[in-house]
């Protein structure tokens, strides 16, 4: 039978949503289990992502994805395979509502538990198994779990003790393929043109600055250096931007952890390159080397990841 689920946010275990039915509250075990419950949500993000903790009269399991931890307390008589196939339901549908960038921005407890009726028709499901569609195969869901049995945590590592509670010693790992971006639109293929067009001409202009601008050296009247054309300054400067571009390049087509903050910062740096270098370009190329810039990072910013699930099978 499943007791309580709850739905928290993995870097920091902060409740998102949770069943509100406390008809259970009156039954001690259930309640020293259920802050069990909320001390694992906290430590979730240094697990697996998909874990079971025995806490004698009570199983608990949980998984996580795309930074949120989805937690249920079973007997510890309920099969596993239902107990894992009713938190992959949870995971579906709570994607389908809402987005990472809602998650993220949340800052109060149980942003979302209006969440808490589909929780509860799910639950009164699966604590009838009789009721559940035939589309759940049980027999390949027990194959699933052998061949990928859940990370088992000791109790030892939840129990608290006198001075706090005790480390976790689990290893930072993750099961499945790394997190990958959704595929790119029409837009930004096209934006890699442009982008890799200036990546070149900086190259060429700075490393020509470099290599020329000492054979052009003049001194004025007084006695001053100057250059009759762009100075080593100028060619690091397109030196400079050649190599942003090319991180651009890389933000648009691989996954990093903070692509969107890094875009951003790259376009800043870019446009003040442009700026130091002005009156070495007519108005065309500055005008293309700024929109170059500008479409790379937005289409860096507007693929995002792509929300396909774990391969759970449950």
């Amino acid at each position: 039978m499943i007791v309580y689920a709850l739905i928290a946010r993995t870097k920091d275990g902060m409740a998102l949503s949770a069943t509100t039915d406390f008809n259970d509250e009156v039954n001690k075990f259930v309640k020293e289990s259920k802050r069990y419950v909320k001390i694992v949500a906290k430590k979730s993000g240094q697990y697996p992502d998909r874990c079971t903790v025995n806490f004698g009269a009570h199983d608990l399991h949980f998984i996580s994805g795309l930074g949120v931890t989805y937690l249920v307390l079973c007997d510890s008589s309920h099969p596993p395979v239902l107990a894992f196939s009713f938190l992959n339901e949870l995971m579906k549908e709570f994607i389908t509502q809402y987005d990472s960038i809602r998650v993220n921005l949340a800052r109060r407890p149980y942003s979302f538990i209006e969440f808490d009726n589909f929780i509860h028709k799910t639950r009164q499901r699966y604590n009838k198994p009789q009721n559940l569609p035939t589309r759940i195969n049980l027999s390949d869901l027990s194959c699933e779990m052998k061949l990928r049995p859940p990370f088992i945590i000791p109790f030892s590592e939840i129990e608290p003790v006198r001075n706090g509670y005790r480390v976790i010693n689990a290893p930072q790992m993750g099961v499945g393929p790394p997190p990958k971006l959704e595929p790119m639109d029409w837009y930004a293929a096209v934006s890699i043109l442009p982008t890799s067009l200036c990546v070149m001409l900086g190259m060429y202009r700075g490393f020509s600055a470099l290599s020329e601008s000492a054979l052009e050296q003049i001194y004025t009247d007084r006695g001053v250096l100057e250059y009759d054309g762009p100075s080593p300054t100028h060619g690091l400067v397109f030196l400079f931007e050649g190599f942003l571009r090319i991180f651009q390049l890389y933000l648009l087509v691989y996954h990093s952890r903070y692509r969107i903050v890094e875009s951003w910062v790259c376009m800043i740096l870019l446009v003040w390159s442009v700026w130091l270098v002005w009156d070495l370009r007519d108005t065309v190329q500055k005008l293309f080397f700024i929109a170059s810039a500008i479409g790379s990072h937005i289409s860096t910013i507007s693929r995002r990841l792509s929300l396909k699930l774990p391969e759970y099978n449950v």
